[in-house]
């Protein structure tokens, strides 16, 4: 006995020793392994100074002060750079590693699988590429990993779904490929899974629909195909479903498990079929419900019970029938969708005062008729209504109550101005970006009040086009420096375009056609508005006099219409400049003289029309050179020589040039003469007398012949034998 506790303890004295040397040389092992990370990842905050790594920034240790060792780096948004190193794995007491926002680079090193005891893994938002290392399925510790927002390739390594502790998964953000692993949704312990994104393929596995701890599931954005795995619609533990952007198809599974937690579901633009399960309505939950862009059909069912329902975006469907009167009085709502359907009825007069917290109301291109109701102006909250293209009639409302108002689009209704109200209540929504009231029967002369336009300073688009307004363009308009696009068209509007609109630098479109505008085009003005690159359409008015020379300084414009107009003079050769252009139409004016050379620059123009004018000369060949025209009509004008016969003239069915007088072609082209019966002519005019010429010397040298040949029989030579 005695011999036995001597033994004892003499073991005892002997490995006590050498299990403080085993931690002494892991300590200095993990002092080593930092030094190394400094290094190679430029980090900056570590005073290597001090013998006690255990104070660096980020760094916290555990086990004995005298031999520490690392178990977590905490260095988020600290500018780290590289590539992570080798070094990182002899930190083989780690236990967390959070790195997120930096700039890390490079592939994930598989020897990160030695950190056995690792729990927590986060080197979201860096750079990293490459794949992931198969060996992560080795950290048989690890709750969570979150590698969002890199540059990650490749297949998700299967064996990670095999990982028992597992409760969140982020990968979303990257560019990861193939199938989701058919077990991932197997760890007891799963509870969030993010994969959007991404380009993953395939179906949703069932182990991950039927993952009994499963609470919050983000797939959206990738190429899923196949249906929505009915399980996952009958969680009980589920809060949040997001699985909009993808290939899914059949119809969307019922919901038979109350009462749900689920709170938030997400299934935007993917191909499900059927209707909206009216099982929807007993999800009492819910917070959010986005269906929009699928192929839905049939009617919206009863959400009355949905009273916490704050989104609601049913838009880009087939939906039919009558809103359901409840979801005007849900009196969370923020987001209202329910445009592109085939939705019918009335506005209720009270929805401005029951919808208190709307911020958006989506409900354009269905067919709502009435009034829009007065109660709106109540909204006090609204930053968006679109309500374009239904069959809405009556006054347009006030909307002086929408201080926040951003987008106001009434366009294609049949809606009037009356006593103008509601233009002049424009002035309290001093945040409106975009004002499209096109397509109604506004008429009238814009009031007085008009210079309230030039109060919206932040004004980005107006359209008032295709609407009786009258009068002149007010001179206001042009104190909206911010403005990119202007739509005045298809009105009955007169006068001279205002020169103060030479203060909308950032246009890019504008567009005035179809009025009765008149005087010259300002040249001096028009070259100030540089930035005009999408479209100038000023045809079907009344402007006379010539293109002005400053039109050539429009260098990206790609489309510039000045047809049906009374231009004249010749076509200027600064528009040579204009290299950007795809479509130019000077038709049905009073230009003259030749196609400038210049115009060869236009190598990119797809539609060419020239028609109706004076112009005169041969068509220019470099016309053939042109790839992409499509359309080119030179039709009545005085043009005459050969039209060209290659490129875009080879297809006679988008080249247009009759009524040339003077004009002829060497292949068949509808009312043009053949070249050939002028050119033959040309031929005898030619050969006739060239044969009268060469008969005379012929002739000449024949009677010369004769004479020498007499006259020496005249002297007696004698002959030879």
């Amino acid at each position: 006995m005695a011999c036995a506790l001597v033994l004892a303890i003499l073991v005892s004295s002997v490995l006590h020793p050498l299990s403080l040397t085993t931690l002494a040389d892991e300590s200095d092992n993990n002092r080593d392994a930092l030094l190394c990370l400094k290094s190679r990842l430029s980090i900056t905050t570590w005073n290597t100074t001090s013998p006690d790594f255990c104070t660096w920034r980020g760094v916290s240790c555990t086990g004995q002060p005298q031999l520490p060792l690392v178990v977590a780096l905490d260095m988020e948004a600290q500018g780290l750079t590289g590539e992570i190193s080798l070094c990182m794995s002899n930190l083989t007491s780690l236990v967390r590693i959070h790195l997120p926002n930096n700039q890390l680079s490079g592939h994930l090193p598989p020897e990160i699988g030695r950190l056995s005891g690792l729990r927590y893994l986060n080197l979201s938002s860096n750079a990293l590429s490459g794949e992931i290392p198969e060996s992560l399925s080795l950290c048989s510790s690890l709750d969570v990993l979150a590698l969002s927002s890199n540059s990650v390739g490749g297949a998700i390594p299967p064996l990670l779904g095999t990982l028992r502790n597992l409760s969140s998964l982020d990968l979303s953000s990257n560019k990861l490929s193939g199938e989701i692993p058919p077990l991932l949704g197997s760890s007891p312990a799963l509870e969030s899974v993010s994969l959007a994104n991404n380009f993953l393929e395939g179906e949703i596995p069932l182990f991950l629909a039927n993952c009994s701890s499963l609470r919050y599931l983000s797939l959206q954005n990738n190429s899923l195909s196949g249906a929505i795995p009915a399980a996952l619609f009958n969680s009980s533990t589920i809060t949040e479903i997001h699985v909009s952007m993808n290939n899914l198809s059949g119809q969307i599974p019922p919901f038979t498990n109350f009462p749900s937690k689920l709170n938030y579901l997400h299934l935007t633009g993917n191909s499900l079929t059927g209707i909206v399960p009216p099982s929807v309505g007993n999800l009492t939950r819910l917070t959010g419900l986005l269906i929009a862009q699928n192929q839905l059909q049939g009617n919206i069912p009863d959400l009355s019970k949905l009273s916490g329902l704050q989104f609601l975006d049913l838009s880009y469907n087939n939906l039919s029938g009558i809103v359901p009167p409840s979801i005007y009085s849900l009196p969370l709502l923020s987001f209202l969708g329910l445009a592109n359907n085939n939705l019918r009825g009335t506005l209720p007069s009270h929805m401005g005062n029951t919808l208190s917290n709307i911020n958006s109301l989506i409900m354009s291109n269905n067919h709502f008729e009435g009034d829009i109701p007065a109660s709106l102006a109540n909204a006090s909250r609204m930053e968006f209504l679109y309500l374009g293209n239904n069959l809405l009639s009556g006054v347009v409302p006030s909307f002086s109550s929408m201080t926040n108002l951003q987008v106001l689009m009434l366009y294609s209704n049949q809606l009037e101005a009356g006593d103008w109200t509601f233009f002049s209540s424009l002035a309290n929504c001093t945040q409106l970006l975009k004002v499209n009231l096109g397509g109604n029967k506004l008429r009238g002369n814009l009031p007085p009040g008009s210079s309230i336009l030039g109060q919206l300073s932040k004004l980005v688009v107006l359209s008032l086009s295709r609407n009786k307004f009258s009068g002149e363009i007010p001179p206001s308009i042009g104190n909206l420096n911010q403005l990119t696009e202007l739509y005045l068209q298809e009105n009955e509007l007169s006068g001279s375009i205002p020169t103060s609109l030479a203060g909308c630098q950032k246009l890019v479109a504008l567009n005035l056609s179809s009025n009765g505008l008149n005087g010259s085009i300002n040249g001096r003005m028009f070259s100030k508005l540089n930035q005009l690159s999408w479209l100038l359409d000023l045809s079907h008015n009344q402007f006379t006099e010539s293109i002005p020379l400053e039109i050539g300084s429009l260098i990206n414009l790609g489309s510039l219409n000045l047809s049906h107009n009374k231009l004249r003079g010749k076509i200027p050769s600064a528009l040579g400049a204009c290299i950007r252009l795809e479509a130019l139409n000077l038709d049905r004016n009073l230009l003259e003289g030749s196609i400038p050379e210049s115009l060869t620059n236009l190598k990119g123009v797809k539609v060419l029309d020239f028609s109706q004018n004076n112009l005169s000369g041969t068509i220019p060949e470099f016309l053939e050179t042109f790839t992409s025209l499509q359309y080119l009509n030179m039709s009545f004008n005085n043009f005459e020589g050969p039209v060209p016969i290659g490129g875009a003239f080879a297809n006679t069915s988008s080249v247009f040039a009759q009524g040339n007088a003077l004009l002829c072609s060497n292949v068949q082209v509808n009312d043009l003469p053949r070249c050939s019966t002028s050119a033959s002519q040309r031929k005898r005019k030619f050969i006739v007398p060239l044969l009268a010429a060469l008969s005379a010397v012929v002739a000449l040298a024949l009677i010369l012949g004769l004479v020498f040949f007499g006259v020496n029989l005249g002297m007696g030579f004698p002959c030879t034998s």
